[in-house]
């Protein structure tokens, strides 16, 4: 698939709340200095599929169409579309990963 320098991403609401549960969480546990961190780590694997959306391997076993690339312990579930990719959740690796992803 040729990709356009401009590919981008956008964010679904679903995934939107992950990052904002995902900040929520490591600011409890951690501090807002790691929660700043670890959003910039995921926000970056974001552009990184942006530019090259087949780093990621498609998850047939959970729905046609769905990738994944890992990011720490969280998983970027994403759709490639013709002018962007549509991240679809950030979970945890431990999550039910088959009951998240519709």
């Amino acid at each position: 698939m040729m990709i356009d320098k401009n590919f981008n991403y956008q964010l679904s609401k679903d995934a939107d709340q992950d990052l904002d549960s995902i900040f929520d969480y490591t600011e409890k546990e951690h501090s807002f200095d790691q929660a700043i961190k670890y959003l910039s780590e995921i926000e970056e694997t974001f552009f990184q599929i942006a530019s090259s959306p087949n780093l990621g391997k498609e998850r047939v076993e959970l729905k046609r169409g769905i990738y994944s690339l890992q990011v720490n312990y969280h998983l970027v579930f994403y759709k490639i579309h013709s002018d962007h990719v549509l991240i679809v959740r950030v979970l945890h690796g431990r999550r039910d990963l088959p009951k998240f992803i519709k």
